[in-house]
C-alpha cells in the first residue's frame, strides 16, 4: 500500500503540487523514503502557518481557542490519533488514559460522536491556533 502513496506523491511533486503530496506522505510517514521525501518537501516547500488574530474576530471576543480531534478506532484493539497523528505508545489503553494525556497538555473535552467502533472527540483549550491550511482533494 506504501508504494501506491509514494507513485501518487512522486508524481504530485513532478507536478508542483506540494501540499497534496505532503499530506500523502503523512499517511505513511513510517516509511523510510516517506520519511526522506518529506525533509526534501519541507526544502523545498515549508509549511505556510497563518497565525489567528483576534482582528479577524467579528465578535470582539479576545478570548481565542485551540480545537483537536482525537480519533479512537475500536477494531483489533484500541488505535488512537489526534488530529491526524498516531499515538502508538497509547495503543489498547482505555479512553480514560488518552484523555488524562491530553488533559496534562490543557485538552478539555467539548463534543464526541461514535458510530460503531469509530469514535470521535473534539476537544479545545485556550489559546490562538497556528492556523495551518491543507489541500485537500478526492482519492
Amino acid at each position: 500500500m506504501a508504494r501506491q502513496e509514494l507513485e501518487l506523491a512522486k508524481d504530485l511533486i513532478n507536478e508542483k503540487q506540494y501540499d497534496k503530496a505532503r499530506m500523502l506522505l503523512m499517511k505513511v510517514k513510517e516509511d523510510p523514503t516517506a520519511q526522506k521525501w518529506l525533509e526534501k518537501l519541507d526544502e523545498l516547500s515549508p509549511v505556510k502557518v497563518e497565525k489567528a488574530t483576534t482582528d479577524e474576530r467579528s465578535d470582539g471576543d479576545s478570548s481565542a481557542w485551540q480545537y483537536a480531534a482525537l480519533e479512537v478506532k475500536r477494531a483489533y484493539g484500541i488505535q488512537y490519533k489526534v488530529n491526524g497523528e498516531s499515538k502508538q505508545d497509547w495503543k489498547d489503553q482505555p479512553i480514560y488514559y488518552a484523555l488524562n494525556q491530553l488533559g496534562r497538555d490543557g485538552w478539555e473535552m467539548i463534543s464526541m460522536e461514535s458510530i460503531n467502533e469509530f469514535s470521535v472527540y473534539i476537544l479545545k483549550r485556550p489559546g490562538a491556533a497556528a492556523v495551518k491550511k491543507i489541500d485537500v482533494w478526492d482519492q
